[in-house]
């Protein structure tokens, strides 16, 4: 499977340019993880519904998207948590051990919210974005304990493919004309997922790149939310 990942001055000028659906500030908080303090930012529902682990991609925890994506949950009645993974590493590079220590991090999360009496009662999921999916996914792969993962234009990385244990309910979502991340790597996990039959719900976008854009970012967040809600039940 292909793991490179770029942000092209394109890419920027379109994640700089997305609105935010809130000014809500979120508030801080952190965790040990592999002798790390990793920060994670709490994006607040007052509606009480499940927690959603939040996981960037390449271009960092600061990118107007992926903010953005966590107001839109928020608003949905999710409380997102949006994990600043790379604090796990000091480090943004998709190597083997980085993989193994962000997959750690994402772990023990989940671990403290499955413990946290303000959220244990809450179903858990994932949602990551390009890199933030390949790490979604390897946890996954490795048992996490959540109920849903939704996976947009990452790919599970080698080290846990060849290693694959199992997988939450997954959706899966690319772009057929991705060349950063190339669709073959989404029609893999799909097949490896029917192999073991496990639940796999995907959508191709045949005019999509790296990234969603207009129709495409709004039906995503649809397909989203409607997964969530079948599955988090």
């Amino acid at each position: 499977m292909n793991h490179l990942y770029a942000v092209s001055i394109f890419g920027l000028l379109w994640l700089s340019a997305l609105p935010c659906h809130s000014s809500e500030t979120p508030r801080k908080a952190s965790f040990i993880s592999d002798d790390h303090s990793v920060s994670y930012e709490v994006f607040d529902s007052s509606a009480g519904g499940p927690v959603l682990i939040l996981l960037h991609g390449a271009s960092g925890p600061d990118a107007p998207l992926y903010r953005s994506q966590a107001q839109y949950f928020t608003t949905k009645g999710y409380t997102v948590l949006l994990l600043h993974y790379f604090d796990a590493t000091g480090s943004s590079a998709p190597s083997s051990q980085n993989y193994n220590i962000w997959v750690k991090a994402v772990q023990e999360l989940a671990r403290q919210c499955r413990n946290d009496p303000k959220w244990s009662k809450r179903k858990l999921a994932l949602i990551g974005y390009s890199l933030g999916a390949s790490v979604a996914l390897g946890a996954g792969s490795q048992g996490i304990q959540v109920s849903a993962i939704a996976d947009w234009y990452g790919s599970l990385p080698d080290e846990f493919f060849y290693r694959f244990q199992e997988m939450p309910p997954l959706l899966i979502l690319h772009g057929a004309k991705d060349s950063i991340i190339p669709v073959i790597n989404a029609q893999q996990l799909i097949k490896l997922c029917l192999l073991k039959g496990l639940i796999c719900e995907n959508h191709l976008y045949p005019d999509q790149e790296h990234g969603f854009m207009g129709n495409a970012l709004d039906d995503a967040d649809n397909r989203t939310i409607d997964f969530f809600a079948r599955k988090l039940q």
